[in-house]
């Protein structure tokens, strides 16, 4: 009788032991956000990888979503609109097991991977990537995917008469309320229902022009006023049904002289959305051309000899301001119209990177001797140099679709730099003071190969997202590598 109760009092505490593990196996699922089920898998090898922390400290762990397999993130995600405290994320991937390219969307505040879109081939390198309040759109070669941004399953295919060249034209597709419009390399505007991807008009252009912009909620293409021409005008289409809202015509012509210059449609355009202008440069003229955007604004033209060496690809557009660098010249022009000599450097090729009220950043590269890249920290009011620093690395980080050594971001009160050096090959990240340039954080970036390129970076709110063959999250406080996908 006695061993009996033994053996039934060894059960019992046998059941309860088994009970226990399994509540607490269940709340740490829970607390992962990963299901029971997929507890399962990860044991036999078949789940989605996690997101691993990489420093001692706590870190975000992203579970769930994503397909398993070796991967390769291609480029920076794109950040989202939206009111969460950290931008969600697009992600383009390469699936090397799975031989395919896919869209996930993750969110740094969930901790997770909300989706991952269907396999869409081995294009990902050269996806141009818009979205909208409900979709998120893809051009692959010549083909258009709707994706659901709620879930990222594929809604709809479209297609179009040519590729998108990414880039050449990072804003050749856009989503304009209900309509997705896009401006191929061959020169045609075509617009789609973002809901069904549905035809709704397309315009072909007098010229295969590379240039589309927003002009409230319109889409404008700068494009020559007749074929065979070169002097151009921006025309400004409804996106719903193709109708032409408006055509701007600006002529630059100084008040001593005969010559009437003209826009072509060639020239660099840039639009600035937040102070509701649009700016022509026209070299021959040495004219800089400022529209406003409401329907009958004015045009206001500044000259300047300068301009005519200007280099059209070191523009920078902030706070209704416009710096433009002539080689050794830093101009700014303000709103009013009003141009001065903001910084020269007599042995040094200058680039603005980034501004805002209180600070300028300039790329500046020696030109006397041997070639060296430098960061300067200007007062954009006074042009007085703060701080200079010369860096290792020497291939800048050139936008969305570009890889690079090093990419800087003004955050706060300081400057966040990401800059990978050589022998041995490691990936270093400096917060430096907006005022004298001194280093409070100095920290490797623990990543799994210093030597992987890398493939671009983008700034969130305390977080920098940086694609060295995966995707890093960096805390923008202290440096620390708080999370790794996959």
């Amino acid at each position: 009788m006695e061993n009996s109760r033994a053996r039934v009092g060894c059960t019992i505490f046998l059941v309860v032991l088994i009970l226990g593990v399994a509540i607490g196996a269940a709340g740490m699922a829970a607390f992962l956000g990963v299901g029971m089920n997929e507890l399962a898998a990860r044991a036999n090898g078949q789940a989605a990888p996690v997101l691993v922390a990489v420093t001692p400290t706590v870190a975000v762990q992203i579970v769930g979503g994503a397909a398993p397999g070796r991967r390769l993130v291609w480029r920076a995600p794109i950040a989202l609109d939206g009111d969460t405290r950290e931008p969600d994320l697009l992600v383009i991937s390469r699936n090397h097991d799975r031989k395919s390219d896919t869209l996930m969307r993750f969110s740094p505040d969930a901790g997770a991977v909300l989706w991952e879109s269907p396999p869409l081939g081995d294009g990902g390198t050269s996806w141009v990537v818009a979205y909208g309040d409900q979709s998120v759109i893809i051009a692959d070669g010549a083909t258009l995917i709707g994706l659901s941004r709620a879930d990222g399953g594929k809604i709809w295919e479209a297609p179009l008469t040519d590729k998108i060249f990414n880039n050449g034209c990072l804003n050749c597709l856009q989503v304009f309320g209900d309509a997705v419009v896009a401006l191929s390399d061959d020169g045609e505007l075509q617009s789609f229902s973002a809901a069904t991807g549905a035809p709704l008009w397309s315009h072909r252009l007098n010229q295969a022009t590379r240039q589309m912009v927003r002009v409230g909620d319109m889409v404008g293409v700068l494009d020559s006023l007749e074929k065979g021409g070169s002097d151009a005008g921006l025309f400004v289409y409804d996106p719903r049904d193709g109708r032409l809202a408006r055509m701007i015509e600006p002529t630059c012509q100084e008040a001593e002289s005969s010559y009437v210059d003209r826009p072509h449609y060639f020239d660099r355009f840039l639009a600035d959305a937040d102070a509701g202008a649009l700016y022509w440069l026209l070299n021959g003229a040495s004219c800089l051309l400022r529209v406003e955007m409401g329907a009958g604004g004015g045009e206001q033209r500044t000259y300047n000899e300068a301009f005519r060496s200007f280099d059209e690809d070191n523009t920078l557009l902030a706070d209704g301001a416009i710096y433009l660098s002539a080689g050794k010249d830093l101009y700014a022009v303000d709103a009013r119209g009003e141009v001065r000599l903001l910084l020269g450097a007599e042995d040094y090729s200058l680039r603005p990177l980034e501004a805002r009220p209180d600070a300028l950043l300039v790329l500046a590269q020696r030109t006397r001797g041997s070639s060296r890249l430098e960061l300067w920290l200007i007062d954009p009011q006074s042009g007085q140099q703060r701080w200079a620093r010369v860096l290792t690395a020497s291939d800048p980080i050139n936008g969305l679709y570009d890889s690079g050594e090093f990419a800087a971001h003004l955050t706060g009160d300081a400057l966040a730099l990401i800059e990978q050096q050589g022998d041995p090959e490691v990936i270093w990240f400096d917060l430096l003071s907006l005022q004298d340039g001194t280093s409070s954080v100095h920290t490797q970036l623990k990543v799994n190969d210093g030597s992987s390129y890398i493939r671009g970076v983008a700034w969130g709110n305390r977080t920098a997202w940086a694609a060295a063959d995966e995707l890093y999250g960096v805390s923008l406080e202290s440096g620390a590598t708080v999370s790794r996908w996959p």
